[in-house]
């Protein structure tokens, strides 16, 4: 099983856990190549990189935007988040963003693919439909 708080010490990644077992990333926070298969609920930085093929826990969507990036979605905490490049924080931040960089089908569809990958994510069985 992936050791978050291993492989954050081993690469020298400053982190602080709290006393409840937040871990914070005051930086961003890249998981690729690791052999981490699902993402833990209780960590925070600012930007989020992984193998989305490899995470049980999230959904996501290849090809989005003028990158043509792979964006997904993720449970952190009490709230779900949008990864998108630099970008990691809520769906609604998320629109304001691509609001700004995009206009027209280019902005409904980059809006799109993130609202699929949230849906998708709360219709995984057993993932936090209460909340």
């Amino acid at each position: 099983m992936f050791d978050l708080i291993s492989h954050l010490t081993e690469k020298g990644i400053q982190h602080t856990v709290s006393d409840n077992g937040h871990i914070t990333v005051g930086d961003g926070l890249d998981l690729s190549g690791t052999s981490i298969t699902a993402l833990p609920e209780n960590v925070c930085c600012r930007s989020l990189y992984l193998d989305p093929e490899r995470i049980s826990n999230i959904a996501y969507r290849k090809g989005c935007g003028r990158s043509d990036r792979t964006i997904f979605a993720a449970w952190i905490g009490k709230e779900i988040r949008i990864a998108a490049g630099c970008f990691f924080d809520t769906l609604d931040a998320f629109e304001r963003a691509v609001d700004v960089k995009y206009t027209g089908k280019a902005a409904d569809d980059y809006k799109q693919a993130a609202r699929e990958c949230v849906d998708d994510l709360t219709e995984k069985p057993g993932k936090h439909h209460d909340r």
